[in-house]
């Protein structure tokens, strides 16, 4: 039998974040798959981080484990389901790529569409309109509204 099957999510604090993570969980409780949820400190600009000190880059990674751990307590709540944290520095398109590349039980990226007028979002965005290179494998990519109800979530994901 192959290693469990994992959905990734990506944290960023955006309520369509929140409704990306519990609809994961719920797929991941009924398909029997583990649940990956990644935040992304964005560290790439190395001006910001000399200008502003390592002081400022460290409250962002408590932020970051805050949020991940606040996600993890509603997802085991709800689901009972303890989902993997991860907190990687960089890019986002790079992070999630070696996310990717690093665990090949990860088969399904999960994003959710913002319902705002700017639009549904830069990685929703560019997953529909083919320009996000994920990683050396194909994986799927979901994408959930954001304005979704809890009851409606668990609809969804059955």
């Amino acid at each position: 039998m192959g290693e469990q099957r994992k959905i990734l999510c990506i944290s960023d604090g955006s309520h369509e974040c929140r409704t990306a993570v519990l609809f994961g969980a719920e797929r991941a409780m009924r398909n029997g798959s583990a649940l990956v949820i990644m935040c992304v400190i964005n560290s790439a600009d190395n001006s910001l981080v000399s200008a502003l000190g390592a002081g400022v880059l460290e409250e962002l990674r408590l932020e970051a484990l805050d949020n991940l751990q606040e996600l993890s307590q509603i997802v085991k709540q709800r689901t009972g389901i303890v989902p993997q944290l991860f907190i990687k520095e960089g890019e986002i398109h790079q992070a999630i790529r070696e996310c990717i590349n690093e665990d090949a039980a990860i088969k399904t990226l999960l994003l959710a569409a913002s319902s705002s007028k700017k639009g549904p979002g830069p990685l929703v965005g560019e997953a529909t309109r083919g320009t996000m290179a994920l990683g050396v494998r194909p994986i799927a990519i979901m994408i959930v509204p954001e304005e979704l109800s809890d009851s409606e979530i668990s609809e969804l994901a059955s």
